[in-house]
């Protein structure tokens, strides 16, 4: 009976929410204004991680191809630049870079961060996108391309020309991590990680652009994207797709890549 009553409480815990409701979404004429604004809302943003319109030929004029770049967890827009802007350039269109609600801000604003919220920021992206141009490349890396996944499964991305997903996060190397998942995710990753994750800067722009120490409970929204896109049926996704990583690479589970 204790037993029964230990797995009940168990499995009564708080888990991270995997929801995609949508928020209604009224972009007006002039976007730059738009983003310019909403952003400064938010406030404490590093400069050069914020909601970004490159215009291939002057503000407002549409590009019969628009790119559209969602950035990894963590990271911000800098974190495969120039990439997106070269493909942007070759193709002669129209770039929107977003940001993931929470990025950008600093450690503690990375509690912010949800699945939900995430979500709603791929779409606002992509209806930028449509926007900018007469069809959307949208390009994902990592937790980015996860999410870029869901948006392309869904019924109502014809406008979708074309999916790049770059490492994209369909699991962790790290088993452990599935633990974030569960019943108690944030209590468990806090005792065997302790509440804040700390990373090495590599270099000047990646201390600059990227969150490098963050409370642990803000991985959780992270694999809720990671449940999310493994939970899709990828039969519905009939847009042509170029997916790109290493075979050696020690973050990403490749053999999730592979298997989807």
């Amino acid at each position: 009976m204790f037993l029964v009553v230990l797995l009940v409480i168990f499995f009564s815990g708080p888990r991270v929410e995997v929801k995609t409701t949508l928020r209604p979404l009224a972009l007006p004429q002039d976007l730059d204004q738009y983003l310019a604004q909403s952003e400064a809302a938010v406030g404490g943003i590093v400069p050069g991680t914020e909601k970004r319109i490159d215009w291939a030929k002057g503000p407002g004029v549409q590009t019969a191809l628009a790119v559209v770049y969602l950035h990894g967890f963590s990271a911000s827009r800098q974190d495969t630049a120039p990439l997106a802007a070269l493909i942007a350039e070759h193709l002669q269109a129209n770039l929107f870079s977003t940001r993931l609600t929470g990025h950008g801000g600093g450690s503690r604003a990375m509690l912010d961060g949800s699945v939900n919220a995430w979500v709603n920021d791929v779409h606002e992206a992509v209806e930028i996108g449509k926007r900018l141009g007469q069809q959307v490349v949208l390009v994902g890396s990592s937790t980015g391309a996860a999410l870029a996944t869901w948006q392309a499964a869904q019924a109502a991305s014809p406008d979708i020309a074309a999916l790049v997903l770059l490492s994209p996060n369909f699991g962790l190397a790290d088993r452990r991590t599935v633990l974030l998942t569960w019943p108690w995710g944030a209590q468990l990753a806090e005792l065997l990680a302790g509440k804040t994750r700390h990373l090495q800067p590599v270099n000047e722009a990646f201390a600059r652009y990227w969150t490098t120490s963050y409370p642990v409970r803000a991985l959780l929204p992270m694999m809720g994207v990671v449940r999310l896109a493994r939970s899709l049926d990828l039969r519905q996704v009939t847009t042509p797709t170029l997916v790109i990583y290493s075979p050696g690479d020690k973050v990403l589970d490749t053999r999730a890549i592979l298997a989807a």
